[in-house]
């Protein structure tokens, strides 16, 4: 199934491209459509003007509720289907050779998994966002240059999204200045085509899940686009030929496209089945042929869903979860959407509380692989079902009082029946811990799983007794194992404590049909108090009269943690380092070299050194340990550079600035972008880089007392060669290597670095590299794609050396963010940040420059890279907070001055978690135990909706624990104090397949327990 999920719906007729935000319509006219011109491109021009475009097919007729799809028979072909003549990869067979030419093809990445998709009814690659296939292409263009047909079966399975990125939308093709592809921009997939320089695209919104054969044609005039055999847009060309890349770059790609040095870069998360190449312009026939031969084996069934719980046509009277069977759920383009009475449900949630009495609706949609509706709905009904508001006790001298709030959904009465809770305790009781290595990927645990460092409890682990036990403190999994008197099934089995809110705690059950311990319940912690987890004893529970429990505290290290935007850094007591990244200054040096007024010159002069006299004024309060400036120092020393005294001034001023720095004693670094080193052509010690910050620069710093009192030492990769480097440095006690990685990494470098990671196994690593993600579309700035030498790093570097804990990047121009949990073997976990400002524009009147040479007070001037990152870390919580800051322009957060509009703030304020040494997990305990209900009435009451109804429980034992139930129903269908431990157990065990009890009991059952203390019978 994809691995990610859409639910919009798609409709060919009548669609096509508008530059890159094209317009899908059912039931409008065609749309005139224009040529796309592919973002910053070297040598293109611009389009040409706009034609009117062409309709595609007609929409499909809207489903019925209940019914399936009537999915159209595949076209009866008028031709017989041409066979790829450049490229033809077909997937059935299991390989990845090209039968056409027989082109040789490379991997990068773990190799796609070929295997038997159910809808396609064939063998399909699935590609995973970050491996890719490139077949030599270099005689391509050449067949290629006066028509094309490139054909791709795809469905994509992720990186689909509302913007206008490619980022992680290709699939198929070849384009770097020149060529053509098959690509989602967005979520709207084009044919590309450079024709005589220029690039021209026409497509259709798509969505994910669902397969697609996909065919480009160029005909030397016009650039079309056909789905499914159908034309859906197209769009005139002006030119004769088809621009090949440059030679480096004519490589064909399948699940990515081709970079300058033909290397995989956009990849696309993406299953594919088919991919060919015709040295000719297919007609319409011969697409709808090709189409019908490799849709030719699809799977006939159509999605069904029948309703489990509640049972259509039957009365709901308690609480229940949503439950249902999915037929043919593999035909699914993403899970079946449901609502009841409208308002949005899932499967697995409980239902019921707060119904009204009356008929009810449970609707579902969805759409199958092949792109159709599946929708349907049905009926049930309920009675009355109250909502539950909570349970509370307070005691005192032998007795407590109980309480137990409940809503009433049309405002009625209600009655409330308390019953006596039945008190198993913990046996067996002892902490440890275990390795991560251990849990299985579904939470599962081996029944003979081993504690480390195992030590008995002999605490009693009663409620609310104003005791709580500390699980070890570890970065492995802390874990409490014990054994619980089974009583009979639908016994609750609960757990109370604390945990932090950045982690989680899991209740498992071991199943004795099994043998492994099972995930009953899970939660995150809660800065409010305590969690609880509580599960429902089951026949396969009962292992030889106990219930073997255990309860594991784990790091979700998830990104979600809370971190208000505001203006402000972090309160240096509140973390035990900082790390500035700082980057692409580029333009800066540019100007402040360059500029042709004394007066623009030191404006652009103060947005460089503006950020180093931060750093001398105010490092130490903020605990400045590190600097990183990653790259593209200076501006004209690029691939295209000829000026060597431009780049020379250019030089001159950023080290004279980087002296400000250096004056300062904090340990930095910085790297060689490629507009420091002529895109990674002016390498070694004879660069122009080395002459300004080479080697012995850096090692003479290494021997100041401020290096050495932070634990600093410089290290290059080769002698007299600053390319790359690696700094050892100490931090709030804990030591720390940073790797320096320059532009264009090879694989003779991050041999190195590995070598030196080997060397430095215990200490926390940093990658500081010029070029490693591209940037994020979302408002929030999460996720993007590989750049330049993003892949290699993470393959060869992250995969294989879980101490590197954070990567810092530029180069790309935006931000992005990225919390990886599948980097190499499980529990790797690394931060990947990319912050690059260059672009971002500044209006000339904030920069004191309107009415100089021209400048309108809202000419934008690229002042971006004045802002820089200060990553502050707390290394007890193992979290790092971030904030973006400009010390010329004094100002936090750099979003409203993104020319592109793309973020909303958090990009530049937020908080993460990170694996540095130290980050550990704990948790808190209060009670282990098991409650069953008894059948003692304690008391019962009639109340109004809202009220709480309240009952006294008298002679209790001072110290003892207790454990009592309250079942409220509608007052009209009060219960009969007979039933009240079956309805209890009901609520415990689940209800019956239609939401009532076995014996047509009704109502919500709420429970709590307690210690029989003075501090520990109140319940917050």
């Amino acid at each position: 199934m994809p691995t990610s999920w859409r639910t919009l719906s798609l409709t060919l007729a009548a669609a096509v491209a508008v530059g890159m935000t094209p317009v899908v319509s059912a039931a409008a006219p065609a749309l005139p459509s224009a040529p796309f011109v592919a973002p910053a491109e070297p040598g293109t021009a611009g389009a040409a003007p706009a034609e009117p475009g062409t309709a595609g097919a007609a929409p499909a007729e809207p489903g019925t509720a209940g019914a399936a799809p009537q999915r159209a028979p595949l076209p009866e072909p008028a031709v017989e289907a041409p066979t790829p003549d450049v490229l033809d990869v077909d997937l059935a067979s299991g390989s990845t050779a090209d039968s056409a030419q027989d082109r040789t093809v490379t991997g990068f990445g773990a190799a796609p998994e070929i295997a038997a998709d159910t809808a396609l009814g064939r063998k399909v690659a699935a590609f995973d966002g970050t491996n890719a296939l490139r077949y030599d292409y270099a005689d391509g263009f050449d067949t290629t240059s006066k028509a094309l047909t490139l054909e791709c079966t795809v469905r994509f399975d992720g990186g689909l999204s509302d913007g206008e990125s490619e980022g992680t939308g290709n699939f198929c093709g070849a384009k770097e200045a020149g060529g053509y592809s098959l690509t989602a921009y967005g979520s709207t997939l084009k044919m590309v085509v450079n024709v005589d320089g220029t690039y021209y695209g026409t497509g259709v919104e798509v969505q994910e899940g669902v397969w697609y054969h996909a065919t480009g044609v160029w005909d030397g005039k016009t650039v079309a686009l056909y789905l499914n055999g159908e034309k859906v847009a197209e769009t005139p060309t002006k030119g004769s030929s088809i621009t090949p890349p440059k030679e480096s770059a004519r490589q064909f790609f399948l699940g990515a496209d081709t970079n300058s040095s033909g290397n995989p870069q956009f990849h696309g998360t993406t299953s594919l089945a088919t991919a060919g190449i015709y040295s000719r312009a297919l007609n319409a026939n011969e697409i709808t042929a090709r189409y019908a031969q490799t849709f030719a084996d699809r799977a006939e069934g159509d999605v069904t869903f029948e309703l489990g719980s509640p049972v259509p046509d039957a009365q709901l009277t308690a609480p229940t979860v949503l439950a249902g069977a999915v037929g043919n759920e593999e035909l699914l383009a993403a899970p079946l959407s449901f609502t009841l009475d409208g308002e949005s449900v899932a499967l697995g949630d409980e239902i019921g509380q707060g119904l009204r009495e009356g008929e009810h609706t449970i609707a579902y949609t969805g759409t199958d692989a092949f792109g159709g509706e599946v929708s349907g709905s049905s009926t049930f009904t309920s009675a009355s079902i109250p909502t539950a508001g909570g349970a509370t006790q307070e005691y005192a001298d032998g007795s407590a009082q109980l309480s137990a709030r409940a809503e009433h959904p049309s405002g009625g009465d209600l009655h409330t029946s308390f019953l006596e809770g039945e008190v198993t305790t913990a046996t067996n009781v002892e902490q440890g811990v275990i390795d991560p290595a251990v849990i299985a990927a579904d939470g599962t645990v081996a029944g003979d799983v081993e504690l480390q460092d195992a030590a008995a409890v002999e605490d009693a682990l009663d409620p609310a007794d104003d005791q709580l036990l500390d699980a070890p403190v570890s970065e492995q999994v802390p874990a409490l194992r014990t054994d619980i008197p089974f009583t009979t099934e639908g016994q609750d089995v609960l757990w109370q404590g604390q945990v932090d809110p950045s982690r989680e705690v899991r209740l498992l059950l071991l199943n004795t049909e099994t043998g492994s311990y099972e995930v009953a319940d899970t939660a995150r912690g809660d800065g409010e108090g305590q969690v609880e987890l509580s599960a429902s004893a089951a026949a396969h529970h009962d292992s030889g009269g106990t219930i073997k429990a255990l309860v594991l505290g784990t790091d979700p290290f998830a990104d979600d943690l809370d971190e208000p935007i505001r203006d402000g850094f972090e309160d240096p007591d509140s973390f035990d380092f900082s790390l500035m990244h700082i980057t692409d200054t580029q333009y800066l040096s540019e100007g402040a070299a360059g500029r042709p007024s004394t007066t623009e010159r030191e404006v652009w002069a103060e947005a460089y050194e503006g950020s180093y006299r931060w750093v001398a004024e105010h490092g130490e309060e903020h605990k400045l340990a590190y600097v990183a400036h990653t790259g593209d120092v200076i501006e004209n020393w690029n691939t295209n550079a000829e000026h060597r005294g431009v780049a020379i001034r250019e030089f001159e001023f950023a080290s004279e600035t980087q002296e400000i720095l250096e004056d300062t004693g904090i340990p930095h670094s910085v790297i060689p972008g490629n507009h420091d080193n002529r895109g990674g052509n002016d390498a070694g010690p004879d660069s122009l880089y080395n002459d300004y910050f080479g080697p012995e620069r850096y090692e003479a710093l290494a021997q100041t007392d401020s290096w050495k009192e932070a634990g600093a030492e410089y290290h290059p990769w080769k002698p007299g060669d600053n390319q790359n480097s690696y700094n050892l440095f100490t931090a709030a006690g804990r030591d720390f290597i940073a790797i320096n990685l320059g532009y264009s990494v090879t694989e003779e470098e991050t041999a190195w670095a590995s070598e030196i990671l080997d060397q430095y196994p215990t200490r926390n690593a940093i990658i500081l590299t010029h070029a490693y993600n591209k940037p994020s579309d979302a408002a929030d700035g999460r996720g993007g794609s590989f750049s330049k030498d993003g892949q290699i790093i993470r393959e060869q570097l992250l995969a294989e050396h879980p101490n590197i804990a954070l990567v810092l990047s530029g180069h790309e121009h935006g931000v992005s963010i990225s919390v990886r949990k599948d980097v190499g073997t499980p529990g790797n976990n690394v931060v990947e940040l990319l912050a690059d400002y260059q672009f971002y524009e500044v209006s000339a009147e904030q920069m004191g420059l309107d009415g100089m040479r021209g400048y309108d007070a809202d000419t934008g001037l690229q002042f971006g890279a004045s802002f820089f990152r200060l990553l502050q870390f707390d290394l007890d919580r193992g979290e790092v907070a971030v904030d973006t800051y400009s010390a010329q322009l004094d100002e936090f957060g750099a979003t409203e001055y993104d020319t592109k509009g793309r973020y909303d703030g958090h990009e530049d304020d937020f908080r993460l978690p990170v694996q540095f040494e130290g980050r550990t997990t704990t948790f808190r305990t209060d009670t282990v135990m098991g409650l069953t209900p008894s059948d003692r009435l304690i008391g019962e009451a009639t109340h109004a909706s809202g009220e709480p109804a309240t009952a006294a429980w008298d002679g209790l034992d001072e110290g003892a624990p207790y454990g009592w139930y309250a079942i409220t129903q509608d007052a009209s269908r009060a219960i009969d104090p007979k039933e009240l431990r079956t309805a209890a157990l009901a609520a415990g065990a689940g209800t019956g397949p239609d939401g009532t009890a076995a014996d047509g009991t009704d109502g919500i059952v709420q429970s709590s327990v307690f210690t029989a203390t003075e501090t520990g019978g109140a319940t917050p």
